[in-house]
């Protein structure tokens, strides 16, 4: 078992900060992270996520605690099969996700790693993917468009992605990465601070 740990500044909405550890083990990849914040609009916020992927990448589950929120403590707990069909914690299907690969926490870049990775994309090559968009501090989860397109692929030296959040008009932004497509830089958003 192999673990990586890297911190980032929050420079949007913030202050904010988050560590992650991301472990490598016989059954894929368990991302733990911790975001302390706020945004413009909220009180200061802790959120804790367990995110579970495959060897391939593929989302299997996530798990998100909200600490101290604007209105208390929340919790939410989403798993996702191969055919991209979503349950919560109480086995509900959630048909609005449907077709949805993975997620994307307001609060983190890690979640931009999921479908870098995911999906392998070689220079030149773009993908649009649906995914299952969680607001912070809010938890709620809302199916939304996005658009990837290679630059340079995350190898030995740092990769580039451009990332559009189609659900937002003027949202292009170039992406650094690392070899393993953790954020290097996500132009006023987030800033890798520590990696070990």
């Amino acid at each position: 078992m192999t673990a990586q740990h890297v911190i980032w500044s929050d420079l949007g909405d913030g202050p904010g900060l988050e560590h992650l550890k991301l472990t490598r083990d016989e059954e894929g990849y368990l991302a733990d992270g911790m975001y302390v914040g706020r945004n413009n609009d909220t009180t200061p916020y802790r959120l804790h996520y367990l995110i579970r992927v495959d060897p391939a990448w593929q989302m299997q589950s996530a798990r998100l605690h909200l600490i101290d929120g604007p209105d208390g403590s929340a919790e939410l707990s989403l798993t996702v099969d191969k055919n991209c069909d979503w349950r919560n914690e109480a086995g509900e299907s959630l048909p609005a996700l449907a077709g949805c690969h993975e997620i994307d926490i307001y609060a983190t870049p890690f979640t931009n790693t999921l479908p870098i990775r995911r999906l392998g994309l070689k220079p030149g090559e773009s993908a649009e993917i649906s995914v299952a968009y969680i607001d912070a501090p809010s938890l709620e989860p809302r199916p939304v468009r996005q658009r990837y397109h290679c630059i340079r692929p995350a190898g030995p030296d740092a990769g580039a992605y451009r990332y559009e959040a189609l659900f937002r008009a003027g949202s292009a932004v170039e992406i650094e990465v690392d070899s393993d497509g953790l954020v290097i830089d996500y132009p006023d958003c987030f800033s890798r601070v520590w990696a070990g």
